[in-house]
Order: structure tokens, then sequence, then C-alpha cells
């Protein structure tokens, strides 16, 4: 078995606290949307999602195959 060189232990542990802080940050940032711009956000998507539009579409004409 090859022994592993100090400089490679570094990297590791280096890439690793790296790794590390990332995920904190996202999980951070998830936790403040969550629950510091959660309610705001909640109410945002209740009045979009029952927000009345009038939409109206183009229809084709409607043909009858009895009536010529």
């Amino acid at each position: 078995m090859k022994p592993v060189k100090l400089s490679s232990k570094k990297k590791m542990r280096n890439t690793l606290f790296i790794v590390f802080i990332l995920i904190m940050s996202l999980i951070t940032r998830i936790g403040y949307i969550q629950f510091i711009q959660g309610g705001e956000l909640s109410s945002m998507a209740y009045q979009q999602q029952t927000l009345d539009r009038s939409i109206n579409p183009k229809r084709g004409t409607i043909y009858d195959a009895t009536r010529k």
C-alpha cells in the first residue's frame, strides 16, 4: 500500500473544508428564506394563485358534420 503524501492530506482537508463551508452557507440561505422571508413569500404566492384574470382565448370556427 502506497503511503499518502502530506501534501495530499492537506489538499483533501482543504477541499473538505471548502465543501463544508459551501454546504453550511446553502443551509443558512435556506433557513433565511424559510424562516425570515417565509411569511412574505407565502402571502405573495397566495395572492398570485387566487388572482382573478379574464382570459379571452382565440377560438377557431366550429364546423358541424351534419350542416353544410
